[in-house]
């Protein structure tokens, strides 16, 4: 598995991403994310990327159903990892095309990223 939750406590969630994510483990990540927000409340997502290798090649990565069933759900999220993925994850997540405000910080920036996610 691809990410790894490493806490989930008063509207806030930490994800962290390893390797290369596969369809799978994000229908799994989205099935997670629908459970969280089931209860009415607006989340926070910290996403940590550790040795992030990109998405697995070869699938259809279009379905956008949780995307706009669910996407505003999540009030703000912080990416800390290698900027080489920033435009990439921009892209993936839908910066610009939701309400959710999302920030992206260097691997250096972990408590900054906290900090603003916190704000």
């Amino acid at each position: 598995m691809a990410y790894e939750i490493l806490g989930n406590k008063d509207g806030f969630l930490h994800v962290r991403i390893s390797g290369v994510m596969k369809l799978a483990d994000q229908q799994s990540l989205q099935r997670a994310g629908m459970e969280w927000t089931a209860a009415g409340g607006k989340v926070r997502v910290l996403v940590t990327l550790v040795d992030f290798q990109g998405w697995e090649k070869g699938v259809d990565w279009g379905d956008i159903g949780f995307f706009m069933a669910h996407g505003d759900d999540i009030e703000r999220m912080a990416i800390v990892g290698d900027e080489k993925w920033k435009d990439h994850v921009f892209a993936f997540v839908g910066k610009g095309f939701r309400k959710t405000e999302i920030e992206f910080f260097g691997p250096s920036s972990a408590k900054e990223a906290d900090r603003w996610l916190r704000a």
